[in-house]
């Protein structure tokens, strides 16, 4: 019974254990793995084979950016366009290239992102803290956790702070090297600080905080902070009487303990004590050359012959080297070309003259007591202008050469001219390096300078070098009064026949050009890029530098506000249709009449310019014979004021009236240049439905105000250019040779009004210069009814000359009797509608229906 009841006591149910039941108590799979791993990783930290693996892993790292760098720092910068040949759109032949680094294009990609897009010479700290890493991994796995925070530290202090003095140097150093000193990272955090605190308070802060870095590393330079130690005056040996025996044991003991010190240190001590006590006073700058040229060697230290050679001649020969060192380094710069800065030449203005004084007038001018508008009208915007920015211009200079120089372009800077908005940087490229090349870098350049405008002009035309147009920080604005106040618009005002100053060129040069050299302009330009405004200068130029017997404008407004406000002139400068109410025309469907009027009078002009002889071919020629009185007023021969006709909005033009106006406006643009018409057409959506190319090749004159896409402005310039601009006013002038970059001279809105006020109150002719009426071509074949209420008086003998000479001709009454243009006209149609003469059929004279003087007495009686 005991030993069954042990038995129970063991196992209660008295069942021996199965198979099935170790099966259930076993651990699962799952369990069993972790244990294994978690085994398997204690093994692994015990024999440090995990620490091992990653260090080395490390090192590898380390190694590969460690050769990469070095090869990177050795190429010279031929890797940097194969890094970037994928943007430049050239990686077909770029990629063909071998990468010169040691670890190919993906060492050169890795070297370069290290130091140019990182921290530059700090990157080496940063390598340090791997080494420090792998280093202690492998050899030194039980150091302490917080060492390695504690080299993070240290190395990140000294990563930013040689980041940001090498981007420092860099900046007072400028070189045309490819390497960032300090990185990208660097050089914003130096910009930051430079243009946050100044250079004076970026030292400081580089200067104190390897300070209180020095005093946290290291305990030396936290006791030298803490007890410093200033330098003592040398002593003087007095001779000293003997005092007693007790005195003199005491100095003698102090002399042995000072005996270990060195004989050399015994004589050069000696040598500053006598050197000391033997200065003379300082001599002023005249006593001191003289001192020199007699003494060269001003003191004279007695030594031992054998500490002679050695102490003496050593000064006096490191004296003339260290004079050469100094001269060698101030005359480096010179070595290397410097760059000109040329500031734009200052306004040469001329004081207005009296214009309340009689002008002398040549003959047929019939206003005598008009007056030109003055120059005190217009107001100067420019005296607030600022000067040269130099540092400005370095910056943007050594931004111009390190981005070439990135992309293996090496530039030399020769030349900067400082415009009123724009620097022209004129640079000359290093022998085998393509212009096409240099061309496409206008992006890279804007980037680097975070700048938009930059426009390159390679070559310069006439000069060896490759321009660089970049926008001015603080732009200046030009005022029209510094155009026509100014000695080169005077003196051309002479010799053109239509001058227009619109602007100043980069160079603060006014540019001024000759209309009739033109012949017409076309003007294209973004919304509220200057365009309107460029429109009111060429006015306000051609109202300063013409007479109303001189000049007639047709103004075409689609947007009824722009001239508006030169109605009150309609007497004096406009011209416009018989029957229209107003000169300027803001109702599209009679667009098409007014151009067909010009057409007539182009016409007009031409037959009456070859009534004049062989010796007249222009209307210049033909206003010299009448004011020489070669041409007679009494042949019907009068001066003929040129026509200007503007159009503001040609594209909405062409959306409303659609195909008829283009047919007028190419026959002008053709034919009228000698006949005086010139017409100056401006649209906002340079399109080639707009501008079509019938258009195009009669308008070789175009200004380009900004436009916002490369295919406009090829539209325009047939090139790009335009849409590299800046805007208010930025633009550029094209005459089928090179592309002249101007800003349009401002003219605000209270200007205009004094202008046309102060030439609304002058004299007049009565009246708006009247247009040729035009007939369209429904109605031109219909009978004219004739009134005998509005028959002219001059009709019975016009009609009897135009019956005895057989010529149905406008011009030929307007000579016979002395008449104008639109009277001759006028009574033209009077005997068409008697039914003397027929219909017009083009320049042809009309065809005379009557023969014979008694046929017309009767027809006459009849319709009196």
């Amino acid at each position: 019974m005991a030993k069954t009841s042990g038995k129970t006591s063991s196992n209660p149910r008295g069942r021996r254990p199965t198979a099935g039941g170790a099966k259930r108590n076993a651990p699962s799979p799952l369990t069993t793995l972790f244990g294994g791993l978690k085994d398997l990783m204690k093994v692994n930290f015990d024999n440090r084979r995990i620490p091992t693996l990653i260090g080395l892993a490390l090192a590898a790292c380390s190694l590969f950016a460690c050769l990469a760098l070095i090869t990177f720092l050795f190429s010279g910068g031929s890797d940097q366009s194969l890094i970037y040949a994928a943007r430049d759109g050239e990686a077909a032949a770029e990629l063909g290239r071998e990468a010169k680094n040691i670890l190919g294009l993906p060492g050169a990609r890795l070297a370069d992102y290290l130091f140019n897009q990182l921290f530059g010479w700090g990157i080496v700290f940063a390598l340090s803290y791997v080494v420090y890493l792998f280093a202690h991994l492998i050899w030194r796995p039980r150091i302490a956790p917080y060492r390695y925070i504690t080299s993070f530290l240290i190395n990140g202090f000294l990563l930013l702070w040689v980041s940001v003095a090498a981007a420092g140097l860099q900046s007072l150093f400028p070189s045309d090297s490819f390497l960032r000193w300090g990185g990208l990272r660097g050089e914003e955090l130096f910009t930051y600080i430079y243009r946050g605190i100044g250079i004076a308070g970026l030292l400081g802060v580089l200067a104190f905080t390897l300070l209180i870095f020095a005093v946290t590393c290291s305990s030396r330079v936290l006791s030298a902070i803490q007890n410093p130690k200033v330098p003592k005056v040398p002593h003087v040996s007095v001779p000293r009487p003997q005092v007693g025996g007790f005195f003199s044991r005491l100095f003698s003991r102090k002399k042995k303990n000072e005996e270990p010190q060195s004989e050399e240190e015994d004589e050069s001590y000696s040598q500053d004590e006598d050197a000391w006590r033997d200065e003379p006073p300082m001599p002023t700058d005249d006593e001191d050359m003289d001192v020199q040229e007699e003494d060269p060697t001003p003191y004279v230290v007695h030594t031992p012959p054998t500490t002679t050679t050695a102490t003496t001649a050593h000064p006096v020969e490191a004296a003339p080297s260290a004079t050469s060192f100094s001269r060698t380094t101030t005359s480096e710069p010179s070595d290397v070309p410097e760059m000109i800065v040329e500031e734009a030449p200052k306004d040469d203005l001329v004081e207005d003259g009296d214009r309340t004084a009689p002008e002398p007038l040549a003959p047929g001018i019939q206003l005598a007591l008009y007056r030109k508008p003055t120059i005190d009208l217009l107001r100067d915007y420019e005296q607030g202008g600022t000067g040269i920015d130099m540092e400005e211009i370095e910056y943007n200079k050594q931004k111009i050469i390190d981005t070439l120089a990135s992309f293996k372009m090496n530039v030399t800077p020769c030349k900067a001219t400082v415009g009123p908005t724009v620097t022209l940087y004129e640079v000359i490229p290093e022998s085998g390096i393509k212009v096409s090349r240099i061309k496409t870098m206008e992006d890279d350049i804007a980037m680097s300078l975070k700048s938009e405008g930059v426009r390159i002009i390679a070559p310069m035309p006439g000069l060896g070098t490759i321009g660089i147009e970049v926008p001015n920080s603080t732009p200046q604005t030009v005022s029209m009064r510094s155009i026509l106040a100014s000695r080169k618009y005077r003196e051309q005002q002479e010799k053109m026949e239509l001058p227009i100053g619109i602007g100043k060129t980069i160079t603060n040069e006014p540019f001024i050009f000759d209309l009739t050299k033109m012949p017409h302009l076309l003007i294209a330009g973004a919304t509220g890029q200057g365009k309107s405004v460029g429109l009111n200068a060429l006015i306000t130029s051609l109202l300063y530098s013409k007479r109303p017997e001189e000049l007639k404008f047709v103004m075409v407004d689609p947007k009824m506000l722009e001239f508006s406000i030169y109605e009150e002139i309609e007497r004096h400068f406009l011209a416009k249709l018989p029957d229209a109410e107003r000169a300027i025309i803001t109702d599209m469907t009679k667009v098409v009449a007014t151009l067909n009027s010009l057409c007539i009078e182009m016409d007009n002009r031409y037959r009456l310019l070859q009534t004049a002889g062989r010796a007249v071919r222009n209307i210049r020629e033909y206003n010299e014979q009448v004011r020489s009185g070669a041409l007679k007023r009494i042949d019907g021969h009068e001066i003929l004021p040129y026509i200007v006709l503007i159009v503001d909005e040609f594209a909405d033009l062409m959306m409303t009236v659609g195909k008829e106006v283009e047919q007028p406006i190419a026959r002008l643009a053709q034919k009228a240049r000698a006949a005086g018409i010139h017409m100056v057409i401006a649209t906002q959506r340079p399109s080639t439905d707009v501008i079509t190319g019938l258009i195009k090749a009669n308008f070789p004159a175009r200004i380009a105000f900004k436009v916002f896409s490369m295919v406009d402005s090829r539209t325009v310039l047939d090139s790009p250019g335009a849409n590299q601009l800046i805007g208010r006013g930025d633009m550029l002038f094209y005459q089928g040779k090179d592309m002249i970059r101007v800003q349009c001279a401002f003219m605000d809105t209270p200007e205009t009004e004094a202008i046309v006020e102060y030439i609304a109150q002058q004299e007049s002719t009565g009246s708006a210069y009247e247009l040729p009426e035009y007939i369209p071509e429904g109605e031109e074949n219909g009978a004219k009814g004739f009134n005998p209420n509005e028959k002219d008086s001059l009709f019975d003998e016009v009609a009897r000359m135009v019956v005895q000479t057989q010529v149905g001709s406008t011009s030929n009454i307007q000579r016979k009797f002395n008449i104008g243009y639109n009277r001759a006209g006028r009574l033209m149609d009077q005997l068409e509608g008697a039914g003397i003469v027929g219909v017009q059929e083009g320049s042809k004279p009309r065809e005379v229906y009557i023969k014979d003087q008694a046929t017309l007495e009767q027809l006459l009686q009849k319709l009196s």
